[in-house]
């Protein structure tokens, strides 16, 4: 993923294949009057089905943020199979020319046109199609490049571009349904047709043979003298012409939605270097211009030896490819496994071997589902000889190179990847080795045949009764729990259908009801509003027997997404609710805010306070949100500690008040169960993690790239711990693929959301009084016998918090 394009130039650039049948068909650039009231652009749908254009936009800036303009459809726009339509600067000028409205006007010239709408989170200027050159996108709702030109002196699409028509003429695609992505599809037109389209009968010519002359092949190397036997290319920095078969293409869209491509060649069999140490394969990367090549096809390919963050590739830069042939046999898969070397680490070894087939077209003959198929196009597994059922991580240290992440050929859509639960067993899982985010992956192609055999389903998990003294808390992120209204006008706001918002209340209603048992007190993260969780708790009334209360304040997160608590007003009283924010002298995400200069906000989503009074006696709750790693884990690990370091502060404060207080801070904390971030929350004594109780394989809310980790907690007061009689996890959303959550039919259990619920059940009725020492965090050792009596004698409140320290402190 080219990540690092939100930091520098993001250019939208050439296009890819066309993802739907839109097509730009004229373009009216050079006007003979006022280019700002009378250019405009014809589009026409050459599909069998309508085409939504809510989400989709135009506009002539071809880097993102920049300075020209990009405009959105209206909410409520359709483009009709065969249907036409003209977008222009302003109705009143095209009329004035043509005699007629044009579809959708960009300035606001006529109250029976409809209006664009401005996007500006991907260009902050006005459209305008300078004469001497220029370039012109369509967009889809991810961004892709759905269509686009380049004319006159610009080449950023074109190479060569069409031509720059004269005053008064057009550019228009001739025959209009014919698509080489050639400037031969355009032609100067001296009397503009828009609504009509040109030759829409012609048959359209083949695409011409690639190179129908005899080529002659100039000297080529190896392409292991270009890898070398080190993690660093051989040849790093120098321009190299390599001869090799195609043996993968990949289609990769990173946070911002522009697509970029590479495809992998090999030596074609018999040239390689002989050289078990080097790879015979290689990355190119084409930028944002699909290549045009397929797999099979022997390429000649001349470009700059680069490092991408461990990946060596040819770079875009001055590319030149040439295709020699197509349909040539793929060199026989190399089987993905690495011997441990006795003094090094795994992943050291792991990244020695795997660095000798990097690029190379690899296979695991028989692979173990770790990370189930998720809407970003991919899985993971691991070889299913070595007997690894599951791979927890508790920190960053922790070995992770059994794990194989699979991505899919294209990461914008991939309807026919399989969707895969975790422990299903794979056959014939091959493609091409990249390596990106410290770890080798496979690139599987479209049309490799795969073998699966589906686990069976575990037991659905059944929430601990409670007895009448007894309450249960729990913590669930409900992913993205948003509504149908556009209450920000950013793209960024998930903006669901009434279909999808109804699918996504009854999975977290049957979670909540049946996984968690209708908890007494509920933390929710990511929700939208308060609406929302009133709609969700009439939802849930018939299961619970109670409508629970909502606890809920907006947030300053940039998405909309909230921190909520749900209780059982049976047996609850909230007393108050509030946010707790601070201002420190830290750069964080969240902005400066109203805090003293040289200081920001240390929150985007403040811990919730409530104060509830259960059962008669009080209870504090935060529900917690941490920065999430987006951005890096180490470079947003500040922000992390610093959150962890103010609600440390928030419960010592409550202690030092009242040691016997009762509070509890749950929620999504985002990093692992043993990282610096929760090390900070529970080194001091203030709290304790009660899912450490757990056995260490059932450790986890969370699975990324196959790897289960437990980014969730609940941290427990000295007093509270306690009071502690079960901790549960309910495995019920991480370990299925996002395919389960469309659909309540046959997987209404399953894949409410990314992560799993956790609950703990408290002792409540004895919560007032003094007992004997917690339960000892599993991952703590255990005090010796003869230190707890001599704490007993010194009095049992205040044994149970000086027991904790001094476990804390032994770890």
């Amino acid at each position: 993923m080219r990540w690092f394009v939100l930091l520098a130039t993001a250019v939208f650039l050439a296009p890819a294949l066309p993802s739907t049948p839109l097509l730009i068909t004229e373009l009216y650039a050079n006007t003979p009057g006022d280019d700002a009231a009378e250019e405009w652009v014809e589009l026409a749908n050459f599909g069998p089905d309508a085409i939504p254009l809510a989400a989709y936009k135009v506009g002539d800036e071809e880097s993102k943020g920049g300075g020209e303009g990009m405009y959105l459809f209206p909410e409520t726009a359709v483009i009709q199979q065969q249907e036409v339509i003209v977008v222009a600067q302003s109705a009143v000028g095209f009329r004035a020319l043509f005699g007629q409205n044009p579809t959708y006007e960009i300035s606001d010239s006529d109250p029976t046109v409809p209006n664009m709408r401005p996007a500006p989170t991907l260009a902050t200027g006005d459209l305008g199609l300078a004469n001497g050159g220029d370039e012109f996108f369509v967009l889809d709702a991810a961004d892709a490049v759905v269509d686009a030109l380049s004319y006159g002196d610009s080449t950023a699409v074109l190479a060569p571009a069409a031509p720059a028509p004269t005053k008064g003429h057009s550019l228009e695609r001739t025959p209009s349904h014919c698509d080489t992505d050639t400037a031969a599809d355009w032609v100067d037109q001296p009397l503009p047709t828009p609504f009509q389209l040109s030759q829409p009968t012609a048959v359209c010519a083949p695409p011409p043979t690639p190179n129908p002359q005899p080529v002659a092949i100039p000297a080529h190397i190896p392409i292991g003298q270009v890898q070398g036997a080190g993690e660093t290319a051989a040849l790093l920095g120098q321009r190299v012409t390599l001869r090799g078969l195609v043996t993968g293409v990949q289609a990769d869209q990173n946070l911002a939605g522009e697509v970029y491509y590479t495809f992998f060649m090999q030596d074609v069999p018999g040239s390689e270097d002989g050289d078990p140490a080097t790879s015979d394969g290689l990355a190119v990367f084409s930028g944002r211009r699909r290549p045009a090549v397929q797999v099979g096809d022997e390429v000649l390919a001349t470009g700059m030896v680069t490092e991408f963050f461990g990946l060596t590739e040819l770079d875009d830069a001055q590319l030149e490819l040439t295709v020699l042939s197509q349909g040539n046999p793929l060199p026989p898969a190399q089987e993905l496994a690495f011997p441990l070397l006795a003094a090094e680490p795994a992943a050291v070894s792991q990244r020695r071997t795997y660095e000798a087939w990097e690029g190379m077209l690899v296979q695991i003959n028989e692979a173990r589902v770790v990370g189930a198929t998720f809407d970003g196009c991919g899985l993971a597994v691991v070889r299913a000889d070595i007997g690894l059922v599951r791979l927890v991580r508790p920190s960053a240290e922790t070995d992770i190179s059994w794990v194989t992440p699979v991505l899919y050929e294209s990461d914008v859509a991939c309807p026919n990847l399989p969707a895969v639960k975790s422990q299903d067993l794979i056959r014939g899982l091959s493609g091409p080795l990249t390596y990106n985010f410290d770890q080798y992956k496979i690139v599987l192609q479209e049309e490799t045949p795969l073998e699966i055999t589906a686990a069976p389903f575990p037991p659905l998990p059944q929430p601990p009764p409670l007895t009448a003294d007894q309450i249960s808390v729990a913590t669930f992120n409900v992913e993205n729990y948003f509504d149908t209204a556009d209450d920000t006008g950013l793209e960024a706001e998930p903006k669901a259908t009434a279909d999808e918002l109804t699918l996504k209340q009854e999975k977290i209603a049957h979670v909540i009801a049946h996984s968690l048992g209708c908890p007494t007190v509920l933390a929710v993260q990511e929700v939208e509003n308060a609406a929302l969780l009133q709609a969700l708790a009439v939802r849930l009334e018939p299961a619970c027997g109670f409508r629970y209360s909502v606890s809920h304040l907006e947030s300053y997160d940039g998405r909309g997404i909230d921190n909520a608590l749900l209780s059982d007003p049976r047996r609850t009283a909230v007393q108050s609710v509030q946010l707790r924010q601070s201002c420190v002298a830290i750069i964080t995400s969240t902005g400066a805010g109203d805090c003293p200069a040289g200081q920001n906000w240390l929150f985007g989503r403040p811990p919730l306070e409530v104060v509830l009074m259960i059962d008669g006696q009080p209870l504090t709750i935060w529900v917690n949100h941490f920065k999430s790693k987006r951005g890096g884990e180490v470079a947003s690990e500040e922000e992390r500690l610093a959150q962890a370091e103010f609600l440390t502060h928030l419960a010592a404060d409550v202690l030092a008040a009242d040691p016997t207080a009762a509070f509890i801070a749950l929620g999504d904390f985002n990093d692992y169960a043993d990282s610096p971030t929760l090390q900070r929350l529970t080194e001091a004594g203030t709290f304790a993690n009660a899912l450490r109780q757990l056995p260490p394989e059932a450790q986890y809310t969370f699975v990324f790239a196959g790897v289960s980790q437990m980014i969730d907690a609940i941290l427990l007061a000295p007093h509270v711990q306690t009071q502690l009689a079960e901790v549960y996890i309910a495995h019920v959303n991480a370990d299925f693929p996002d395919q389960y959550g469309l659909d309540t039919a046959d997987y209404l259990p399953y894949k409410a959301a990314d992560h799993d619920p956790s609950l703990v059940v408290l002792n409540w009725s004895t919560v007032g009084e003094s007992v004997a020492a917690p339960v000892v965090d599993a991952a703590v050792p255990a005090t010796p016998l003869w230190l707890i009596v001599v704490l007993w004698l010194g009095g049992l409140s205040l044994a149970a918090g000086v027991v904790f320290a001094i476990r804390q402190y032994g770890k």
